[in-house]
């Protein structure tokens, strides 16, 4: 899988209504390359329906569906990420709201 693509992934503006954020302070990205990493190993979690990690702001928004997940296993794979490629990566909430508040829906 090439790292420099974003992976897409489908969500109706219904699902993300009834959706999750969660907004995380991220350290030990050193480059451009570790939010990639972030952003699309959590975007193929299951109940993860969009990532967006800021590098130079070492933050991080994820949305997704609580009966799915829980912010807990999102921390844990951020972790688990960084193991992976020897960056040991680790995240805190930030702040926490529902996905309509985040995305400004209606």
């Amino acid at each position: 899988m090439s790292h420099s693509q974003s992976i897409p992934k489908s969500t109706d503006v219904e699902t993300l209504a009834q959706a999750e954020a969660i907004y995380l302070s991220i350290w030990n990205m050193n480059c451009p390359d570790c939010a990639i990493y972030v952003r699309d190993g959590l975007i193929l979690m299951d109940g993860v329906l969009r990532v967006d990690v800021f590098y130079e702001q070492a933050v991080g928004v994820i949305i997704f569906t609580p009966s799915m997940t829980t912010p807990d296993k999102l921390l844990h794979v951020i972790n688990k990420i960084g193991v992976d490629v020897c960056h040991y990566y680790w995240a805190e909430i930030i702040g926490r709201c529902p996905a309509k508040q985040a995305l400004r829906l209606a």
